[in-house]
């Protein structure tokens, strides 16, 4: 009998039994074995009895199993990370349930096979650029990732940076070789314009600014060959690290390039290079100690790292680097020029001479004039001498806000006198002086003061008279105010006029009615 529903065998059986009789017969015809004959006849359920599952015990992965679904299919984070965030949620379990969770919600990717390249204590350094795409201050920035690796011991220098030029390049190689207190006599990069690349068969062309650097140095390089990307393996390789635990710690987000910075001196000190090494199966901070006296040692003098920016001297004469304006001789005014910008100071060269050294300033927006270009400015424009002069002949309340102006703003007072003849050119030199002198009764030295005083007192509802030369004039009632503000440009004598004819005035109705009286 070969019918497979259960119900069918059942009837089948029962009517065979009822025709032979017999459990034997009917086992026989209908080729099935006696007990399962007996089964159909006590009623009992056909084939194999079903074992009851025991209920599934709880898991201390339960409670968090939402959040381990985000941060992984969401938030992209390794089984480490996951686990740094659990035990901050109160995670008590270990770190293989989790992974082994984390396998099944997220199957890794089958790995390529490859070779493995030995490498020799303190021989070889290797050094690569990553771009990363990070928020920078709320906005969305590429950072090219700096990293040297030791090949032998994994330990890593991390940096980041704007740009891939070859003066970012020197200085943070600067700061890689302080890091590991020595330069390895050995370093290997990718082709990079910056270093060098290959030109042919067995041809290399060695960047001469970077042959300049590497002789200081001491050290020798070698350009990887094309296609044999695991010659490149121990700093390449750790990029994926970089991204997934370094950067996404902090879920890509930071408020500078300096915090940014920061964060990865933080991350290579404390998480990077006191791991356990899956490869090496030691720290490598431990290593590097042991690899470190194998090393070359930082040279006593080397050349100075700057970067060259080109600029163009300004009608001020002042070159602009990063919102900051420094000041040149004025005799270079429009002439092409190159900044060398180094750590602490940049200089200015113009005709392969420095023609001015100024101390970096790190606040923005500033500009910095030094002493002697002040003073040759003076020396080759009679421009600020002929503007006080033309000040000072306004009469004495211009003298007097002259010595506010020259108290209050120094080598800036000449802007400010330029504006202020500019506005009596405009609407006359008793509203300006009117002006100047209400301007002085709170203390108020500069040109936009005086502005305000001519501007604000103009009513709002009223368009003044305009000139033929379309200048807007202000109404007459306020220029009429600003002229009664300057008495000071009158003369004290006509004050003493006017007090004698007013006594003149009142004795002349006395002497009228003496008069009659003498007569009689």
């Amino acid at each position: 009998m070969k019918v497979k529903d259960p119900e069918q065998r059942r009837a089948r059986i029962l009517e065979c039994f009822a025709s032979e009789g017999t459990i034997k017969s009917t086992a026989r015809k209908l080729r099935v074995s006696i007990n399962t004959v007996r089964k159909v006849l006590r009623g009992e359920q056909l084939g194999r009895a079903v074992v009851a599952q025991p209920a599934p015990r709880p898991s201390k992965l339960d409670p968090y199993r939402a959040v381990i679904q985000r941060l992984v299919l969401e938030e992209k984070l390794t089984a480490v990370l996951v686990l740094e965030e659990l035990r901050q949620l109160g995670y008590l379990g270990g770190h293989t349930i989790l992974q082994s969770y984390i396998r099944q919600i997220r199957p890794e990717a089958r790995p390529q096979p490859t070779t493995v390249v030995e490498h020799e204590p303190g021989k070889e350094g290797q050094v690569d650029w990553s771009p990363y795409r990070v928020e920078l201050a709320g906005e969305q920035r590429v950072v090219h990732g700096f990293s040297l690796v030791l090949p032998w011991s994994r330990y890593m220098v991390l940096r980041f940076a704007l740009d891939e030029q070859l003066e970012t390049l020197l200085a943070l190689h600067e700061e890689a070789f302080a890091d590991i207190s020595a330069i390895p006599p050995l370093m290997t990069y990718d082709n990079m314009t910056t270093v060098g690349r290959h030109v042919g068969p067995g041809k290399v062309w060695i960047n001469p600014r970077f042959e300049v650097y590497m002789h200081a140095c001491g050290f020798s390089l070698r350009l990887i060959d094309p296609g044999k990307p695991n010659q490149h393996a121990p700093v390449e390789r750790p990029f994926h690290y970089v991204e997934n635990n370094c950067l996404r710690r902090r879920r890509f987000r930071f408020e500078s390039l300096p915090n940014l910075q920061e964060h990865a001196r933080w991350w290579c000190a404390e998480v990077a290079n006191v791991r356990i090494h899956g490869t090496t199966r030691e720290r490598p901070v431990d290593r590097l100690a042991r690899e470190r006296p194998l090393m070359l040692p930082l040279p006593n003098t080397r050349p100075e790292v700057f970067q060259t920016l080109s600029r163009l001297v300004a009608r001020d004469y002042c070159v602009r680097i990063a919102n900051s304006r420094y000041s040149v001789p004025p005799r270079f005014v429009g002439q092409a020029c190159t900044v060398r910008l180094y750590a602490e100071r940049l200089e200015v060269v113009i005709g392969g001479e420095v023609v001015a050294v100024h101390a970096r300033q790190a606040e923005p927006w500033g500009r910095h004039v030094l002493p002697e270009h002040e003073e040759q400015f003076k020396r080759c424009t009679p421009s600020r001498r002929l503007l006080e002069q033309a000040f000072l002949r306004l009469g004495n309340t211009a003298q007097d806000y002259y010595q506010g102006l020259v108290a209050e703003r120094g080598v800036g007072a000449g802007y400010h006198i330029q504006r202020i003849l500019r506005m009596a050119d405009r609407y006359g030199s008793s509203v300006v002086i009117g002006a100047m002198a209400q301007a002085a009764r709170y203390g108020n030295y500069s040109a936009d003061a005086v502005a305000r005083v001519i501007a604000g007192k103009a009513p709002h509802h009223r368009r003044g008279r305009t000139r033929p030369d379309g200048v807007v004039l202000p109404p007459e009632s306020v220029r009429r105010w600003l002229e009664g503000i300057d008495v000071e440009q009158r003369d004290l004598g006509d004050f003493d006029r006017m007090l004698k004819d007013q006594a003149r005035q009142d004795d002349a109705p006395a002497k009228a009615a003496k008069e009659p009286d003498g007569q009689e």
